[in-house]
């Protein structure tokens, strides 16, 4: 038997704002940068979880602390950068 899992709210805004910036860097770089972007979230994410730990945070709201981020701020930090060219 299959369980299916299903995500909290917040883990499917952070997937559907990572699509949208995806869908983005596609449109403007091609999958170099959809590549970039791509070890840009994980390289960031990992230190997003250092700090939420260095902080006292339990290890469960390690998901809820990385998705809020990149819901809140990295995807539109780079959504930003992705829209102005030179600066990206």
């Amino acid at each position: 038997m299959t369980t299916h899992y299903t995500p909290a709210p917040f883990e499917t805004d952070a997937w559907t704002a990572l699509k949208q910036l995806g869908d983005t860097a596609v449109s403007t770089g091609g999958m170099q940068a959809l590549l970039q972007m791509f070890i840009s979230v994980v390289t960031s994410a990992e230190e997003v979880a250092r700090v939420s730990e260095e902080a006292g945070h339990p290890e469960s709201m390690t998901t809820q602390v990385i998705s809020e981020w990149v819901s809140t701020q990295y995807v539109p930090d780079m959504q930003a950068q992705l829209q102005t060219p030179g600066e990206a």
